[in-house]
C-alpha cells in the first residue's frame, strides 16, 4: 500500500503582534507599577519586613526586565 502525504509548501505567515512605538507594553508596566508601590512600602517600614519587601521589589524588577527584553529561549525555538 503506497504512503501519500501532502506537504504544505509554504510557511504560515506569523501574526503581526508588533506594537506601535506610541503604544506602551503594559506587561512591562504592571511590574514596574508593582516595585514603585513596593518600594514605597518597604521605605515607610522598618525591621525585616522593609528587607522582605526590597526582596519583593527587585524580583519584580527583574520580571519587568524578562518582559521587555525579546525571546531568549535560544534552542527551544529550533526548527530543522
Amino acid at each position: 500500500m503506497p504512503f501519500l502525504a501532502y506537504v504544505h509548501a509554504q510557511e504560515p505567515e506569523p501574526p503581526d503582534d508588533r506594537r506601535r512605538y506610541s503604544e506602551p507594553n503594559w506587561r512591562v508596566w504592571r511590574w514596574v507599577a508593582a516595585a514603585a508601590v513596593l518600594a514605597y512600602g518597604s521605605a515607610h517600614t522598618t525591621g525585616a519586613l522593609a528587607g522582605v519587601l526590597m526582596i519583593v521589589v527587585f524580583a519584580c524588577v527583574c520580571q519587568a526586565v524578562a518582559e521587555a527584553l525579546p525571546n531568549g529561549d535560544g534552542l527551544r525555538q529550533y526548527r530543522q
